[in-house]
């Protein structure tokens, strides 16, 4: 279906052609658009757009089931980590509270609940994922 008023983007390549393009490079981009023209009849632009939704979803859900949850590190340190005394005990929280710490900011990046939770670093170190004498990097 064919639109009476062209885009942003419509009327750049427009002005573009009309006046930057020489008569050489006007011919070589007609040829190029009859070309992708001609085989744009061949491939359905659907089956692409699908296909490329497709692709993206599939990145994006792989990038967010690969980073690690801080429950199966729990079960390997309290496994590992040794002690009942106050040295074993403070070790293990602190590495748990580095891993839950990893999460939030990873989650940070994802998710727009955990953003509006923990819009600033201060944010977290006020909730006590992190101490303010640890803060060793930069927003």
């Amino acid at each position: 279906m064919k639109c009476c008023c062209p885009s942003k983007t419509q009327s750049i390549h427009v002005a573009s052609y009309r006046c930057v393009l020489t008569n050489k490079q006007q011919e070589v981009f007609e040829r190029l658009a009859r070309h992708c023209n001609k085989f744009a009849k061949l491939i359905p632009m659907s089956f692409v757009l699908g296909f490329y939704v497709t692709q993206a979803f599939q990145r994006w859900w792989g990038q967010y089931t690969s980073f690690p949850l801080p429950d199966n590190l729990m079960m390997v340190v309290s496994g590992n980590v040794h002690g009942t005394d106050e040295r074993g005990r403070l070790l293990r929280r602190t590495l748990m509270r580095y891993a839950n710490l990893s999460s939030v900011l990873i989650l940070r990046s994802i998710s727009t609940r955990v953003r509006k939770r923990f819009p600033t670093l201060e944010d977290i170190v006020e909730a006590g994922k992190n101490f303010a004498s640890e803060n060793v990097w930069e927003e």
